[in-house]
């Protein structure tokens, strides 16, 4: 049996839920904020920057 894999930001989330008896409110209002998982509990990482690229930067991509 094939296993999917997921993204370790998606496996936190799940982690997160497991921890909040599967409530996502109480996820979203987790007070353990000494938990190494905490900041990431949303699904997302609070310490990416966005990167803004101009028009010309865009095009290059292309």
């Amino acid at each position: 049996m094939e296993e999917k894999r997921i993204s370790p930001l998606k496996a936190i989330r799940i982690k997160c839920l497991d921890c909040c008896c599967g409530s996502s409110n109480e996820v979203k209002s987790c007070p353990s904020v000494n938990c190494s998982l905490h900041p990431f509990r949303e699904g997302h990482d609070p310490f990416r920057v966005k990167v803004e690229l101009t028009p010309e930067q865009k095009e290059k991509r292309r």
